[in-house]
């Protein structure tokens, strides 16, 4: 289904553990690791605007800023994303690409991925890098393109633990994806079923047929459980999962309320696991020259 993982290294995702767990997750579904170090054009703008000026640590005095030394300071950041993925991903022995971009950040996500991408999301750990309005507009351009999403939230620590697949029918498509995560890790899978009021035969059918399709999949039965769920929301997810060790929750794009890029966030920030986001569409089903 997907042909690559795309993780920004320019918006506090440049730390090896957060390369890692994106690393780690590629080396799951058996595709290829794409990072990318965009430079922010804004900042070479910035620097023609007479008026501009930045206060320099440690001296903390004003000064004009020059673009010579954003080019040279960008540079050296660059250099030094570059070697924090290959030390990241050196033991893990995946394919890799590092690539520079330069541009408006949200548009070369838009423009660079296709609907056979995952675009991974890494909250930054600084408050003040999480309020930046470039992140925001990068986070919501990921959410806007055809891409599936990939959210890690601040510190993650990859671990073995179940995989949960978020349902909201037995014919969605997070379900495939989850399936097979859980048999290349060799995980157990955990499966949420809405509970309707009243409907108990329904949702009996819907477990049985879920249960069904993961074992086509090739999940064995015995390594299947299905919870009932409340609600669709991110506090219903939220309640269902008390008492869980998971390892990553898979739900899909726009199908319910916790599928929201705000409501998924919430999930993956509370629980300390990935939350991927599949897009709807089957990336097989996009024209060619959607490819890039």
């Amino acid at each position: 289904m997907y042909r690559r993982l795309i993780l920004d290294l320019c918006h506090g995702a440049a730390d090896g553990r957060t390369i890692r767990a994106a690393a780690e997750f590629a080396r799951l579904l058996g595709i290829d690791l794409h990072c990318v170090y965009i430079q922010d054009e804004a900042l070479f703008a910035l620097a023609d605007l007479p008026p501009a000026r930045e206060i320099r640590l440690p001296s903390h005095q004003w000064s004009k800023i020059d673009a010579g030394q954003i080019e040279a300071e960008l540079h050296q950041a660059t250099t030094q994303a570059r070697r924090s993925m290959e030390d990241a991903v050196r033991s893990i022995g995946i394919p890799n690409v590092f690539e520079v971009l330069r541009g408006d950040p949200a548009a070369c996500i838009a423009a660079f991925s296709c609907a056979s991408d995952i675009i991974a999301v890494a909250e930054p750990g600084a408050p003040s890098a999480r309020a930046a309005q470039t992140f925001a507009r990068l986070h919501h351009a990921s959410h806007d393109c055809a891409a599936s999403v990939l959210l890690l939230p601040t510190g993650l620590v990859p671990r073995h633990g179940t995989i949960v697949a978020v349902l909201t029918s037995v014919a969605d498509p997070c379900l495939t994806l989850a399936a097979r995560i859980a048999v290349t890790a060799k995980e157990e899978l955990l499966i949420l079923i809405p509970n309707q009021t009243g409907a108990a035969n329904q949702a009996g059918r819907l477990a049985s047929g879920a249960t069904g399709r993961a074992a086509a999949m090739g999940v064995p039965p015995d390594r299947v459980t299905t919870r009932a769920i409340g609600g669709m929301r991110a506090d219903d997810v939220l309640y269902s999962l008390s008492g869980a060790h998971e390892r990553l929750v898979v739900l899909t794009r726009g199908a319910c309320a916790a599928g929201d890029e705000t409501e998924a966030a919430r999930i993956a920030a509370a629980r300390g696991v990935p939350v991927l986001l599949v897009e709807p569409q089957e990336p097989d089903e996009q024209r060619p020259d959607d490819r890039p």
